[in-house]
């Protein structure tokens, strides 16, 4: 059998394998006329809670558009994608790409939009309680972790508490998170902003300018007039 042939084939029997829960999804989730087409398929999931609300805003609504616990590295476990709803919204404003072992968490208020052309690789992990916007062609590499709140409150000495414990997160375009950074709540970022590996975001970084490098900890701008072009960005051995 020709390998290209034999691949599609192994593809097709994949969605196959989750085609009800891949349908569940979607019917509960969408209106019918976007649900008969199943923009949104599932690998492996795992559905804790199916609270609250999912919204395709895309234009051109068509067959797996939004791919979510796709087996996409081999080096991580091939377990899928865990869905927990507890009735926040999810916005998918396009194409969305979520790779196998991540997770993914929203709060009774939470509000997570996922930009068009997303793309998680493998192991995310992300909590959405209050705000978490992805705008346009982000990229996150592996076990990167998003989480809007800090899930406890501190107190002064006199009993006054600290801070709200939770904060919006918005990602520039054409951002690039790679392997194993964190962002917290209170992070904001500037267009075509690259950061260095294991990075903790956590600040408004909005004031430098597009088109840079930022590494250290704390992060640091390293570098100007820098870009990744996800359409161009093969390494040739």
């Amino acid at each position: 059998m020709n390998l290209n042939i034999f691949c599609k084939l192994k593809k097709a029997l994949k969605i196959l394998r989750y085609l009800p829960s891949t349908m569940y999804f979607n019917f509960h989730y969408l209106p019918l006329k976007q649900a008969i087409k199943l923009p949104i398929l599932l690998y492996k999931p795992k559905l804790l809670k199916m609270n609250g609300s999912v919204v395709v805003s895309s234009k051109n609504i068509r067959f797996g558009m939004i791919r979510l616990g796709t087996y996409t590295v081999p080096l991580y476990p091939n377990s899928g994608i865990l869905w927990e709803n507890n009735g926040g919204t999810v916005y998918f404003d396009g194409r969305c790409k979520i790779g196998n072992n991540s997770k993914l968490s929203i709060g009774k208020l939470g509000i997570l939009t996922f930009g068009d052309n997303f793309l998680a690789s493998t192991s995310l992990k992300l909590a959405c309680c209050n705000k978490i916007v992805f705008k346009e062609n982000v990229r996150l590499a592996w076990d990167v972790i998003v989480i809007d709140t800090s899930f406890h409150r501190l107190k002064d000495m006199a009993g006054n508490y600290l801070g709200k414990g939770y904060g919006e997160i918005i990602i520039g375009r054409n951002n690039w998170i790679p392997t194993r950074c964190t962002v917290l709540k209170g992070t904001r970022t500037p267009d075509y902003c690259i950061f260095g590996c294991a990075s903790l975001l956590n600040k408004d970084y909005t004031d430098n300018p597009t088109h840079i490098l930022m590494a250290g900890n704390p992060l640091t701008l390293k570098r100007e007039g820098i870009w990744r072009d996800v359409d161009d960005d093969s390494i040739e051995y």
